[in-house]
């Protein structure tokens, strides 16, 4: 855990994507984004672009790495000078705005780079409280632990509403483990159509909130049109206040923080569907 403001630390995220994919660019390239956690002596936090001396001890850090054209010395000398930029004349505050987060969150920047060999930056914040590694386990992870959301099954069909294909294609693999038949829709538009025609048969929706042609929150008021007792479950990156706060009132099933994993997904139709039993008809029930 750090102590952070969320807003912030995206946009150090947007920043540092930002300047990779533009490293790259006209031509084909890699961005990798990792997190982890290291043990910084004072040695290695001296090379980190920070607000005085870093005091030794555990951080988490963000990385971005690309393999786009790279840096030399004298480009990385500037490189947190407000408005220095390669890119072209009134640009150039990505990274200084970056570091000036990253300062005031007590963190660092380390920056390696070499031309024609990418740049990796590497944005350490100071832990919280204990140790990761001592933290109890998550409440959820103790829920999957029940033995009867481990081999629970159920039947009927699922529509999955999501833009990112990779997510259609892992959710459409975890829903016929459990026992499902999958409908796949690519956004709203394509989601709300394929409900309306087979809306008898399906059981229950897991809808994504931010899609092209049509958002989450409006296929939402179109399903309800179609069948006002429709369960749906809304599944989103954004924490589940903030994509909640959309719904308020609305009838929504549930809510499915993404990424999940399959046992988060039993739990989640286990306990929605639960509450309409005509709708639901588990494979092991007797």
């Amino acid at each position: 855990m750090i102590t952070g403001d969320p807003a912030q630390l995206r946009q150090v995220l947007v920043n540092l994507v930002t300047n990779a994919a533009e490293a790259a660019g006209s031509q084909a390239g890699t961005i990798r984004i990792s997190t982890g956690l290291l043990r910084a002596d004072a040695a290695y936090l001296s090379r980190a672009y920070g607000d005085g001396d870093l005091p030794e001890g555990t951080y988490a850090y963000l990385e971005v790495a690309d393999n786009g054209q790279g840096m030399d010395a004298a480009t990385l000398a500037h490189l947190f000078d407000p408005f220095f930029s390669t890119k072209g004349n009134g640009r150039g505050l990505g990274l200084a705005a970056t570091l000036g987060i990253v300062r005031r969150h007590r963190g660092g920047l380390l920056v390696e780079s070499e031309p024609g060999r990418g740049t990796t930056v590497r944005a350490l914040f100071p832990c919280a409280g204990p140790s990761p590694a001592a933290a109890p386990p998550p409440a959820r992870a103790a829920a999957t632990e029940d033995p009867a959301a481990r081999t629970w099954r159920g039947s009927g069909t699922i529509l999955v509403v999501d833009d990112e294909e990779v997510v259609r294609q892992v959710t459409s693999t975890m829903l016929r483990l459990l026992g499902f038949s999958v409908l796949l829709a690519s956004d709203g538009v394509e989601g709300v159509a394929l409900f309306a025609r087979h809306h008898a048969e399906i059981a229950a929706v897991l809808l994504d909130l931010a899609m092209p042609h049509m958002t989450g929150d409006q296929a939402f008021d179109e399903i309800q049109r179609i069948r006002p007792d429709a369960c749906v479950i809304l599944s989103s990156g954004y924490t589940e206040r903030d994509a909640m706060s959309r719904f308020a009132g609305k009838g929504l099933a549930g809510f499915l923080q993404k990424p999940y994993e399959l046992q988060a997904l039993a739990a989640k139709l286990r306990e929605v569907l639960s509450r309409s039993p005509a709708r639901e008809r588990p494979a092991d029930a007797s």
